[in-house]
């Protein structure tokens, strides 16, 4: 808890000196109050954010023991792990941003972002490592209906593949076993996101960037889980292997919200400090779960997986480093 409170006064503590630099910088000039769109401007953004994360696989793993005991009745070891309480992740996102303006209204930009997972900590057992990978192509339209404020709607083409590993070793005393677990979770969705934009600037060196997306992807999500396992039985070391594999269409709903304060230094170069908050839920559709031959189990956990939402959220303090080139003629 305390590097969290450490990070949230650093992030207070570098924004409040942006606002004294950028403004003692602004003051050195004798420029107009408000900013001249330029004609043509290219845009290069890198984004930093850090926060908390739930990603689907977790809510998985947790319905993942419900459904066992619903199926094949009551087990402690089940139990124990379908009731216990686990630290939430981390994560940190890398973004890159690529835009051309023109007359400041018309826009495209092309967005690439990596988002991973930090160890939750030393005493957890469930070792998941979590990527995605966002890639989007967009237009935008922003109107000014005044000198210091913009409103504007765009339209993204969103592609997001998501990839969980949970890798571990199984063992036990009683029958003595041991071996190796590997279980691997991939989402791959694509679709249209729409979003709505303000921008605020009161100020030249100064500016409010409030934005929202709206999500509605669809594609295909799989699940595989291998084990081998070697059994001690009567002084006998007998070797198994299980394997089940799922596959199945999946939805991808919610929202993204974004809040940005800007703070421009120069023509060319700007930070912006912000907050972001994304909510998507995770339906699967028409899924098949294959339990190693066992038809029955076979299609009642399929039943089950497809009646149960998971959460994706993600909430994340950013910074923002912005530089820019203009090309007027």
């Amino acid at each position: 808890m305390s590097h969290k409170i450490f990070i949230i006064v650093l992030w207070i503590s570098c924004l409040y000196s942006s606002s004294i630099l950028s403004k003692d910088f602004d003051s050195t000039h004798e420029l107009p109050k408000v900013r001249e769109p330029d004609k043509h401007r290219i845009y290069f953004r890198r984004n930093e954010g850090y926060g908390g994360i739930n990603f689907p696989v977790m809510d998985y793993l947790r319905y993942e023991n419900f459904n066992s005991i619903l199926v094949q009745g009551y087990d402690t070891n089940t139990a124990i792990r379908a009731f216990a309480k686990n630290d939430g992740y981390n994560a940190i996102s890398v973004q890159h941003e690529l835009e051309y303006r023109y007359m400041d209204k018309f826009r495209v930009f092309y967005e690439t972002r990596s988002l991973v997972n930090l160890k939750a900590g030393k005493n957890d057992q469930r070792n998941l490592q979590f990527k995605e990978d966002y890639v989007s192509l967009g237009v935008a339209y922003f109107h000014p209906l005044s000198p210091n404020f913009n409103i504007g709607f765009s339209l993204r083409q969103v592609d997001i593949e998501q990839n969980t590993k949970n890798n571990y070793l199984l063992f036990d005393l009683f029958p003595p076993l041991i071996g190796p677990r590997n279980r691997e979770f991939s989402m791959n969705v694509r679709g249209t996101v729409p979003g709505i934009h303000i921008e605020i600037k009161p100020l030249r060196w100064f500016e409010i960037h409030i934005g929202k997306q709206f999500y509605n992807l669809s594609g295909n999500d799989t699940r595989s889980t291998i084990d081998i396992v070697l059994v001690n039985d009567r002084n006998t070391n007998l070797l198994f292997g299980y394997f089940d594999f799922s596959k199945g269409l999946v939805s991808y709903t919610g929202e993204k919200t974004t809040l940005d304060f800007v703070f421009r230094f120069s023509s060319w170069f700007a930070t912006r400090w912000g907050y972001t908050i994304e909510r998507y839920n995770v339906k699967y559709k028409k899924y098949l779960l294959y339990v190693d031959d066992d038809i029955p189990s076979t299609m009642v956990y399929s039943a089950l997986e497809s009646s149960q939402k998971q959460r994706m959220e993600f909430g994340s303090m950013n910074i923002t480093f912005e530089f820019s080139k203009s090309f007027d003629e």
